[in-house]
């Protein structure tokens, strides 16, 4: 009889144990969906990109522009809400650059990716110091598509891009000079992190 007891007790007590870890393993849960709910990181390529004319380039001096892309307007708030209607500009904590690809729309054997030895991309915005944002030496081979690895790492670039206006300038050293001008498109995707 006391041996019954005993089981019955120890039965009892396993019981609550694990009815009391499901409830805390919810609860865990519960938790971690309320936070996802509250604070993400949202993940926007405007579909138009940017799209400008490089000039034709006989130089091939370090720091020659390819581009001083001004953006006017990037409608951050819209583009926050359209993918994630629980969100706005309001509430961006932080913005970094996540990918900075460049396009080459009319390349030929002659003008394309190949040309360039260095490219560098800074950020400009006024009353705020140049802040550079990505950078690489592409391989000398025939290309027309050139991703252009983020150095600014978790940079906060909120203050930039929600300024009235914002220039991204592309400089390059070419390797060998260009023959005509190109047509070329920027797609840049964006790392918002939101939250209430």
């Amino acid at each position: 009889m006391k041996n019954q007891i005993k089981v019955i007790y120890m039965r009892t007590k396993i019981n609550t144990l694990l009815a009391s870890a499901l409830i805390i393993a919810t609860v865990l849960l519960s938790c971690n969906n309320i936070k996802e709910s509250i604070e993400r990181d949202l993940f926007i390529t405007p579909a138009d990109g940017i799209s400008f004319t490089i000039p034709k380039i006989t130089s091939t001096e370090s720091g020659t522009i390819l581009g001083d892309l001004n953006v006017k307007n990037l409608n951050l708030d819209s583009l926050i809400n359209k993918e994630s209607p629980s969100f706005g500009l309001s509430n961006v904590k932080n913005i970094r650059i996540k990918e900075f690809n460049l396009e080459l729309l009319d390349a030929d054997s002659l003008n394309n990716i190949q040309n360039i030895e260095n490219i560098i991309v800074k950020l400009k915005t006024s009353g705020q110091a140049d802040q550079s944002i990505a950078t690489v030496n592409p391989p000398n081979t025939r290309a027309t598509k050139l991703s252009i690895p983020i150095t600014s790492g978790s940079s906060d670039v909120r203050s930039f891009l929600t300024s009235s206006s914002f220039t991204y300038n592309l400089s390059a050293k070419l390797r060998t000079a260009t023959t005509k001008e190109l047509k070329a498109r920027v797609k840049v995707t964006y790392a918002i992190r939101v939250g209430l």
